[in-house]
């Protein structure tokens, strides 16, 4: 059975994080969608939190190059999805 013959359940409309276009999803009753492509969601954080996570680090060294490590990550307060459109991917 091929994808185009399953009966679609809805279509959703999403936004391109790379272009701005908006997409038209076509999601199946499988749990497969066409019309774009997923990359997960986005942790978002408040400019406050980073800025108290930035001064929480530690030094270290790998190799040669010494890195600054985040000692704990911000809490998100939200999540927004990542969707490009087959045009960006």
């Amino acid at each position: 059975m091929k994808i185009k013959d399953l009966p679609k359940t809805k279509q959703l409309t999403k936004t391109c994080v790379c272009c701005g276009k908006k997409i038209k999803i076509l999601v199946y009753k499988n749990k497969t969608y066409r019309g774009g492509h997923y990359f997960g969601k986005i942790p978002l954080h408040k400019e406050k939190d980073i800025n108290i996570a930035i001064k929480n680090t530690r030094k270290i060294k790998i190799g040669s190059i010494v890195v600054d490590v985040l000692k704990k990550d911000p809490n998100p307060y939200g999540y927004a999805e990542y969707w490009e459109c087959p045009e960006c991917y």
